[in-house]
């Protein structure tokens, strides 16, 4: 049969979970089978720009969280599906956050340097989660990037571009080193760059090679816009990337999607450097009906427009995970979402097989290898010449044979076809020519069906194609799939599977002495999930009975923030929350231990709607705060863009003192204190070692997450230390609790428990 081998009937297709995705073409094919064509040209022969890889930041910032807090079994399962050749999205690029003690967009991750010349090089969990990634594929490429960092880097200097800064660096790679990793790339700082850094790029390449790390290659400038134009034949800049090339979110144009790059206009040549989409992100990681457009299969869009539009080679997703705890303003993005480590339950996302669509079928060159992937400039475009029809992009496998040359003789072709926005069924005629005899290659086909709402196949293997003499063939394209055609071999799609999903369990006690199932791979409490700030396991200033270890608040002084910081006040201090949306009447407590008479430290409930950076200090919930000279504050707190997200729900817009007051006695530095904070309907009452402070009537949040704070609404950054986490369930109130005075054994002295 001249074309290709399709499903035996319609019904055979459906019962085999593909609609009909391939049909045989013949000459007198009605006008209804005979859709409108795109002639596609493949010649071995050729090759043009070096394909770099797929990837995805794991960083920018807290939504890989909960990643190494999932039990081993089904940690490795995501790993797999995120890292593992030919059984997932076999990313090819990781994109590594420097951690800086700051949110930087969904949480904060510690830094290993918080103060100048003490490096840790055990905090966080980013390279723990790189050194797995590598085990699984060792051609993976790590690239480095801050988004925040410790306040000392500006020291005296009110620029991120600091020589301090460039130190850090340093200490970063070192730590890197010393767990064996090799980090191929290194940007500045994360969508702070606005062109005018070249100074600062050539001492940070003079250190690099001063160090030994001359091979690690420079990325700039990681910002939207024309900022990388000007590193556009810079020496120490060898890679130009840019963010947000096809829209923000990636592919919210649909139908009229487009890729520019500040390089690559049509007024321009193209950079003889490496273009690339340095961050794509945004996009919802599924295709489930409901999911908020663009969808997942907006990146096969954007990759493959992105070469045809602007010559782009290189690609990185954000985020590659949602593994973080509710009411954060990026949910529902990612591969994988892993928000249940409790339970063990995950969920393979859409987006996993989108990318996997791409990096199953071609791969970026080693650090000095020979065999290369390269683009075909001729084999590249818009189907019927139209971008709302979809687009294709093909990649010729060759070998290098000098430094200077390449061999003419393509070993492999790929070529991946995205109709995600077409309405109608199309055809694509290929030719395939040159190379090793490429035109008489068997071609093994993989398609996902993205079409909206769809949940049809996902990255399934379709009937081999046997091109005619000639190396011809044709493939019926339908609206909203993706195909993937290779020659080559070593597809997959992975079986791993994760527990039912559970609530997170009340009620919930945890020493803060260790990191549960991440063991050494994290320095931080298991399920605790910093916001701004660093809470890292340490050892007690002063034991909490038994226990040596604690979790303590570790960034020492206000960290250089990503965006500067908010304006309102209160829009930046250390806190962390824990537990499920679904937490209604529950009580939170743990000990503290105050670094001194001017610190405070306290409590969070319902915690939820967080606004985004830089206000993170924003949210709806409840805050209980407890100063060392006895001064103590309850707040309902409020994000006032409460009205958007969907983790928001209405409410009070605008934060307000609930009760506040003085203690008998200040909390004496070096002693441990239990605070307490109580929420059953709208009774919420707070407690200082087991006595009630305050009692009030709010109804303002009903549920969400608890939390522990360090120097609530002030511009400190104590190092509180906390022990003995607890949440318990509380019975729903039947009357709202009265506004009651404070009461203290052996003390006669009333006070008002009510701000008014």
């Amino acid at each position: 049969m001249r074309g290709i081998l399709a499903c035996a009937g319609a019904l055979a297709c459906a019962l085999a979970g593909v609609a009909d995705p391939l049909a045989a073409t013949r000459a007198d094919a009605s006008p209804v089978s005979r859709p409108p064509v795109t002639r596609i040209s493949v010649n071995g022969n050729g090759g043009d720009r070096i394909y770099a890889g797929v990837g995805a930041v794991l960083g920018g910032g807290g939504n890989a969280r909960y990643l190494m807090d999932y039990p081993a079994r089904e940690r490795d399962q995501i790993l797999d599906y995120l890292f593992k050749p030919g059984y997932g999205a076999s990313l090819q690029i990781l994109k590594l956050e420097i951690g800086g003690d700051a949110d930087s967009s969904d949480g904060s991750e510690p830094s290993v340097e918080h103060m100048a010349g003490h490096v840790n090089c055990r905090a966080g969990y980013e390279l723990s989660v790189a050194q797995r990634a590598v085990a699984l594929n060792p051609r993976l490429l790590l690239y480095g990037l801050q988004w925040t960092a410790p306040g000392w880097v500006r020291r005296g200097t009110g620029t991120r571009f600091s020589s301090l800064d460039v130190s850090y660096l340093l200490s970063w790679l070192g730590c890197a080193r010393r767990r064996g990793l090799t980090i191929s790339y290194l940007g500045g700082w994360n969508e702070s760059d606005t062109g005018i850094h070249q100074a600062w790029f050539r001492q940070l390449r003079r250190a690099l090679n001063a160090h030994g790390y001359r091979r690690v290659r420079i990325v700039a400038g990681d910002s939207s816009g024309a900022a990388g134009w000007h590193y556009v034949g810079d020496r120490d800049v060898a890679i130009l990337g840019t963010h947000d090339v096809c829209g923000f979110p990636t592919g919210v144009a649909g139908p009229s999607t487009a890729c520019t790059s500040p390089w690559s206009g049509r007024h321009r040549a193209p950079s003889r450097q490496p273009m690339w989409a340095s961050e794509l992100g945004g996009m919802d990681g599924g295709n489930q009906r409901g999911c908020r457009a663009p969808c997942a299969q907006a990146m096969d869009r954007a990759v493959i427009r992105g070469y045809v539009d602007a010559r782009l080679t290189g690609f990185i997703e954000w985020p590659a995970l949602d593994a973080m705890p509710p009411g954060l303003p990026f949910e529902n993005r990612g591969l994988v979402t892993a928000d249940r480590p409790w339970s063990g339950s995950y969920r393979v996302n859409a987006m996993t097989w989108a990318i996997a669509q791409l990096t199953q079928f071609a791969w970026p060159p080693a650090p000095g290898g020979r065999v290369r992937w390269q683009y075909l400039n001729s084999a590249s475009g818009l189907l019927r010449g139209q971008a709302a029809d979809g687009s294709f992009v093909s990649l010729v496998r060759s070998v290098r044979i000098s430094r200077h040359g390449t061999s003419r003789r393509g070993t492999d072709w790929s070529t991946i076809i995205e109709a995600t926005t077409a309405t109608s069924v199309q055809r694509a005629a290929f030719r395939i020519t040159g190379g090793r005899r490429l035109g008489r290659r068997v071609v093994h086909v993989w398609a996902s069906d993205f079409a909206a709402g769809s949940h049809g196949a996902r990255f399934v293997r379709l009937p081999d194609i046997r091109p005619s003499r000639g190396g011809r063939f044709s493939l019926i394209i339908r609206p909203g799939w993706v195909y993937s055609l290779t020659t080559t071999r070593g597809q997959g799609k992975g079986a791993g599977r994760g527990r039912p999903a559970t609530a997170f369990p009340l009620p919930f006690a945890d020493s803060l002495a260790s990191s549960g199932h991440a063991g050494t791979a994290d320095d931080e409490p298991a399920y605790l999930a910093a916001q701004d700030g660093a809470f890292e396991l340490a050892p007690c200033r002063v034991r909490d009975g038994r226990d040596r270890t604690c979790t303590e608040q570790k960034a020492v002084a206000t960290p250089a923030f990503w965006h500067n910081g908010g304006a309102q006040p209160g829009a930046h201090y250390p806190y962390a929350i824990i537990g499920g949306r679904t937490w209604r009447n529950y009580k939170v407590s743990v000990d503290v231990l105050l670094p001194g008479a001017g610190a405070s430290a306290g409590l969070i409930g319902r915690f939820g709607c967080r606004a985004a950076v830089p206000d993170v200090g924003l949210f709806d919930g409840y805050v209980f705060d407890v100063a060392g000279t006895g001064a103590w504050s309850l707040t309902r707190n409020a994000n006032p863009t409460s009205s958007t997200g969907s983790a928001c729900v209405p409410g009070p817009a605008v934060a307000r003192m609930l009760a506040s007051g003085t203690l008998p006695r200040p909390l004496r530095p070096g002693t441990w204190h239990r605070l307490s904070l109580s929420m059953s309907g709208s009774a919420i009452t707070a407690s200082v070692d087991r006595v009630r402070v305050a009692g009030v009537s709010d109804s303002a949040r009903t549920s969400g997450p608890a939390g522990i704070e360090a120097g609530a609404f002030t511009s400190a950054w104590p190092r509180v230390q906390y022990s003995h986490l607890s949440v318990t369930r509380q019975p729903a109130a039947r009357h709202p609790a009265a506004r009651q005075p404070i009461s203290r054994p052996g003390d006669d002295r009333r006070r008002s428990g009510c701000a008014g």
